[in-house]
């Protein structure tokens, strides 16, 4: 069952998401879009709604990007110094030359502990950024290697030791609470629990062979999405427990509904939250090529996915970040465009959802590539 609206001349998006519901295994999704300003897309399938709450995972990078801007905006950080001009323990073997920009766009070669640690210390932040801070960087900068998770913490650590504050704190701060987006990072949320996400029901048999060879233990695929073990079971599980949605973990557990995530980008892109020229300098391109973790050619800004075969985000102008269970939010600048899709199962392919094709090519439909 459908709900919500569009605009005149976007029905071609509702056709895509109708398409996108009756599909095997749907539970429910939002889609949420602004075009100059404006919602023009409003849409609801099973059981979401436009307040929904959902974990975003890795949509989180896009929305702590923003708000990383916002501090460089404010003066408070740049993203040229050295992060130990912060973070001073962060020099230690041989790291001290790493830029803020070169840690944020995933050169620094921390994508996971060289021994292992515990979950336990990856959810309360600091002891897992010290264990960090303290070994050297597992390839020289100048090549992306994702760090799926340990991005997060890097991050957190950043904004603490500039703010004093841990980061769901500031991006609340200076970004969420002032516009009133219902977006959270770590903490305690007040009101009904997220939304669950389910693995997809029906996993084509050849994207599953490649999946369990390329994330078998021991590859860095495996070492960065799972912080080599230490997040041994199901994502889907793992971010129901509260002790997941209470830490400070802006790579994976950022909490958001579509309408929120959607406006995010859009206030960024008129200069709400920083100015033009903060933001663009956020969304140059840092990056590229052969990710080593990924295994695939892939580009980033400071924190944002760039257009590349491992980000899909519809436009060559676009920014944003998609997440593994299907979540997807971007700002396309030369569009006008923000865009948020938060669906709740699982694709059998995290980095190639046919849903966000099926998605970003009607929106090309309705206004242009």
């Amino acid at each position: 069952m459908i709900r919500g609206d569009v605009v005149p001349g976007w029905e071609p998006v509702r056709a895509a998401f109708v398409k996108i519901m009756s599909g095997p295994g749907e539970r429910g999704a939002g889609l949420h879009i602004l075009h100059r300003g404006t919602p023009v897309v409003d849409l609801y399938g099973g059981s979401h709604g436009p307040d929904t709450r959902q974990v975003v995972f890795s949509a989180s990078k896009g929305i702590a990007s923003v708000c990383l801007a916002v501090l460089v905006d404010r003066g408070d950080l740049d993203f040229e110094a050295p992060v130990t001009r912060y973070w001073p323990e962060f020099g230690h073997c041989g790291k001290a030359q790493i830029t803020v920009a070169q840690m944020l766009s995933h050169q620094a070669g921390l994508i996971a502990p060289r021994h292992r640690t515990s979950l336990a210390e990856v959810l309360e932040g600091r002891p897992f950024a010290n264990v960090l801070a303290g070994q050297p960087s597992r390839w020289p900068a100048g090549r992306p290697g994702y760090h799926a998770v340990t991005w997060g913490t890097l991050a957190d650590e950043l904004v603490r030791r500039i703010t004093g504050g841990r980061f769901g704190e500031v991006l609340d701060d200076l970004v969420c609470r002032p516009h009133a987006l219902a977006i959270s990072i770590g903490g305690r949320p007040t009101g009904p629990p997220p939304a669950p996400v389910h693995a997809a029901t029906r996993i084509p048999f050849l994207a599953g062979m490649t999946a369990a060879v390329f994330a078998r233990a021991g590859t860095p695929l495996w070492e960065a999405m799972t912080v080599r073990g230490a997040l041994a079971e199901p994502v889907g599980r793992w971010v129901e427990r509260p002790e997941t949605l209470a830490a400070h973990l802006p790579a994976a557990n950022g909490v958001a509904t579509a309408p929120s995530l959607a406006r995010l980008y859009a206030l960024l892109m008129v200069g709400a939250l920083a100015s033009e020229r903060t933001w663009r300098t956020a969304v140059i391109p840092r990056a590229t090529g052969r990710d080593r973790v990924l295994g695939l050619p892939a580009a980033y800004g400071c924190g944002f996915a760039l257009p590349s075969r491992a980000w899909r985000l519809g436009s060559p102008t676009a920014f944003g970040h998609p997440g593994i269970g299907g979540a997807l939010g971007l700002g396309d600048p030369r569009r006008e465009l923000a865009l948020a899709f938060l669906p709740r199962a699982m694709p059998a392919n995290a980095l190639d959802d046919a849903r966000h094709r099926i998605l970003l090519d009607a929106v090309t439909s309705v206004i242009g590539p």
